[in-house]
């Protein structure tokens, strides 16, 4: 009896004290759809604590240059680590990379705060680069702004 009470006590604290993972809103949007020649783009995703991930799937054909991808917190005290980017569940480790209908590129990253004892801002920014391109036209033509519920 008491082994169920601690097992049922240690479940309770672990699920109450934990944060959970919230989507996030991009440019005012649950999701976000980018439209070229090659087709769409959508752009979605969530933040749990510090970490954030943003899914892309695509539904068409585009080149992605990781080399190129510009993102930054919109606050001078926030900064951004860890910036790993996966095609299809797999870590991508070529420079530029074709994709097809139905790809996933899932971008994550941490936010975290420069301040000690302060929480980030909560908003990140991807500026217009050549990151995405469709016919070697950009497709992030302005900047998208990524909305952390915090």
């Amino acid at each position: 009896m008491k082994t169920k009470a601690l097992v049922l006590l240690f479940f309770t604290f672990f699920c109450v004290s934990c944060d959970v993972s919230t989507p996030f809103v991009v440019q005012g949007e649950r999701e976000y759809i980018l439209s070229s020649d090659c087709g769409t783009m959508v752009i979605r995703g969530s933040s749990f604590s510090t970490g954030v991930l943003i899914r892309c799937v695509f539904n068409g054909n585009y080149v992605v240059n990781t080399e190129l991808l510009k993102i930054e917190p919109t606050s001078g005290e926030d900064t951004i680590t860890n910036i790993r980017l996966r095609l299809n569940s797999v870590e991508l480790t070529g420079k530029e990379i074709k994709t097809k209908r139905g790809d996933v590129i899932t971008l994550s990253c941490n936010l975290q705060s420069t301040v000690p004892y302060q929480k980030s801002r909560g908003m990140i920014l991807i500026l217009p680069s050549k990151f995405i391109t469709c016919e070697e036209k950009s497709i992030i033509s302005d900047t998208i702004r990524i909305q952390l519920k915090n």
